[in-house]
């Protein structure tokens, strides 16, 4: 049990790692996108520029979320791979623990 633990902790370290970066950028995203909303420059825009400047921000939060997406589903799969889509317990466990407690894990 305790070698199937310890690839659960890497796993979620694995998720953690990878998901922080696309988790700053879509929030970066989402407040250039309500600043743009909201600027006077904005509203004075006829309606093919505003769809641009709305539709250029929007392709990329969407990539963004897709890679979120992409690793949420791949340590999902990982952990059903490890045989614990049933160890919902130690799943919650792990995915409770702050960043520096995941790191003392071994």
């Amino acid at each position: 049990m305790t070698d199937i633990r310890i690839k659960a902790y890497n796993i979620e370290r694995r998720y953690r790692t990878l998901s922080k970066p696309w988790l700053d950028i879509v929030h970066e995203l989402r407040v250039e996108r309500g600043a743009l909303l909201g600027s006077a420059e904005y509203q004075e825009l006829i309606g093919v520029e505003k769809s641009m400047g709305l539709g250029n921000l929007d392709v990329r939060l969407r990539e963004a979320e897709e890679w979120l997406s992409y690793y949420e589903s791949e340590r999902v799969s990982s952990n059903k791979k490890l045989g614990l889509f049933r160890s919902r317990k130690l799943l919650s466990e792990i995915s409770l623990l702050s960043d520096d407690e995941l790191e003392g894990k071994v």
